[in-house]
């Protein structure tokens, strides 16, 4: 008992000294108390402080939703049907085989027997969603998908090579699950993804709207990573002074950056011009030389087609050339490329060579892609699969950026469609390449990098994730 009166003697003594000291200066003790309030509002909001000791931060740049996750995120949750190697051929992922009819309008897949989602339900047919037009989708059995097209199309597999998700879910077949994820309007802004595997880290990736928020982002510690930030952005920024930063970087074979000629321009309808523009136009360091528009290692890659880049002697001629069959007073005109801000230092070092071999030409940049423009420098997304019929077929209004028109070429795009074999498909294929290169609608300089910024901490961790986010045609 008298202990007890001892204890609450001690604790009404220690509140009276508390309290005398908190009127006495009450102004610190609010102060004291309004930061830490704010601290806990800036870590439950911006996780400033990492408690996890087993999580990979990372940043994207783009405005996403739940329906259209990018491959980053995507490929971390799940399995697509069919996956593309390494030279650019469909193979069996989470589909063991399928099966296609002679005119390739009639596709039936087949799933593996012992597919999971990750919760452990087997995969069944009816479980997936398709949207794909001009396409009926229907489910025979558990294990069987068939697609029923309207016109032949060879290089249908390669449509499925997009991770599968559960239909009204966000649930895959793993390694990861989506635990969380938080949104700003329709827009996400965090997703957070969690692997029952014990030898994988949890992944927090936030997103940005633009490089310069996400640098800042990095900056402040928001995320330990950046993903996918542009060479211009990579150039500019201060992080790479930090010797705690590193810069890792893959080339990205499902982009090529090039020079796209409006073929129904005046001036650029000259193909002597436009041959005189691929020459001159320069090889750029550092960088994986296109000159094509598949990459290198493609199976159908046609190698005896026309080599441009960096020629001076070829483009002078091909410029005289361009001077014999056309107006002098148009070829006299200001020639003007136009490109993003992303890509400005590039655009100069082009300009600079068309200058060098007598053309009066002009750089203009501009936030986004114009509507018209004479010749435009962008990064432009290709096809996993040789077919570039909605880049290249003269019926293509709204994708063909060059206005190009060639019934040859437009045939040898319509074969490859229609031709089931591989070997057939690249005589047409090869065809292609021959003729595009030779009508040069446009000039096709490299294979972009794709720049990861990160802390040098987390690396070991950043490796344990990355090689599940990439496909095999962004690589080293």
């Amino acid at each position: 008992m008298v202990e007890q009166n001892n204890f609450f003697t001690s604790f009404k003594i220690s509140y009276l000294v508390v309290l005398t000291y908190a009127r006495r200066n009450s102004a610190k003790v609010f102060t004291a108390l309004l930061i830490l309030l704010l601290g806990f509002f800036l870590q439950f909001k911006f996780e400033i402080l990492k408690f996890g000791t087993n999580t990979v931060y990372e940043g994207l740049v783009g405005t996403f939703q739940e329906h259209d996750l990018p491959l980053e995120v995507t490929r971390l949750v799940s399995t697509s049907l069919v996956e593309v190697d390494e030279v650019g051929r469909a193979k069996p992922a989470l589909a063991s085989s399928w099966q296609v009819n002679d005119d390739a309008t009639d596709y039936k897949f087949s799933l593996k027997d012992k597919a999971t989602w990750i919760d452990g339900q087997p995969v069944k047919s009816s479980d997936l969603e398709f949207s794909i037009p001009n396409t009926t989708v229907s489910f025979p059995d558990d294990k069987t998908i068939e697609f029923k097209l309207n016109e032949s199309y060879s290089a249908f597999p390669s449509l499925l090579a997009k991770p599968v998700i559960k239909k009204g879910s966000l649930m895959g077949t793993g390694p990861y699950r989506i635990k969380k994820i938080e949104k700003s309007r329709i827009f996400i802004t965090k997703v957070v993804l969690e692997s029952p595997a014990r030898n994988l880290p949890q992944v927090v990736v936030r997103f940005y709207p633009n490089e310069k928020t996400a640098l800042t982002g990095f900056a402040l510690n928001e995320i330990q990573s950046l993903l996918g930030i542009s060479d211009g952005a990579i150039a500019t920024s201060a992080e790479l002074k930090n010797p705690l930063v590193k810069l890792k970087t893959k080339n990205d074979f499902t982009k090529i950056v090039g020079i796209f000629y409006n073929t129904q321009d005046p001036v650029l309808a000259n193909r002597s011009l436009r041959q005189s523009l691929s020459f001159s136009a320069p090889l750029i360091a550092g960088q994986v030389e296109a000159n094509n528009p598949y990459p290198p290692f493609f199976w159908a890659i046609n190698t005896d087609a026309k080599d441009y880049l960096g020629k001076v002697d070829e483009a002078r001629g091909a410029l005289e050339r361009a001077k014999a069959a056309g107006s002098s007073e148009l070829l006299n005109k200001e020639l003007v490329l136009t490109t993003t801000s992303q890509l400005e230092n590039i655009g100069k070092q082009i300009i600079s060579a068309w200058r060098e071999i007598g053309i009066n030409a002009l750089l203009r940049v501009e936030s986004g892609i114009p509507q018209k423009f004479q010749a435009l420098l962008i990064t432009q997304s290709i096809p996993a699969d040789p077919d570039q019929y909605f880049l290249w077929h003269g019926t293509q209004k709204e994708t063909n950026l060059s206005k190009y028109d060639q019934k040859r070429v437009d045939k040898d795009l319509e074969d490859g469609r229609k031709l089931i074999k591989e070997d057939d498909r690249k005589q047409a294929y090869l065809d292609f390449q021959k003729v595009l290169l030779e009508d040069a609608p446009a000039t096709f300089v490299y294979f972009p990098k794709y720049n990861i910024l990160y802390m040098k901490k987390v690396e070991n961790k950043l490796n344990q994730v990355l090689p599940l986010q990439f496909s095999a045609l962004i690589r080293e």
